[in-house]
């Protein structure tokens, strides 16, 4: 995530902002803090540009 948001060149505090997150939890995300949470995860890829999807293993099918 430090990559995609120094492609950006926002600070951790703008990437909070735009992603409705605090400051501190983009800090420990990319700091490799074991426990954060999934939901805010989301929030902040989706305001870097990206979607997240689930794929199966066994079928190889997309979920959205």
């Amino acid at each position: 995530m430090r990559e995609l948001r120094e492609k950006r060149e926002w600070s951790q505090s703008e990437l909070a902002e735009h992603a409705g997150v605090s400051r501190s939890f983009v800090a420990d995300f990319e700091a490799g803090k074991p426990t954060i949470e999934a939901s805010k995860l989301f929030d902040v890829f989706q305001a870097l540009g990206f979607e997240m999807a689930f794929r199966n293993l066994q079928s190889g099918d997309v979920h959205w």
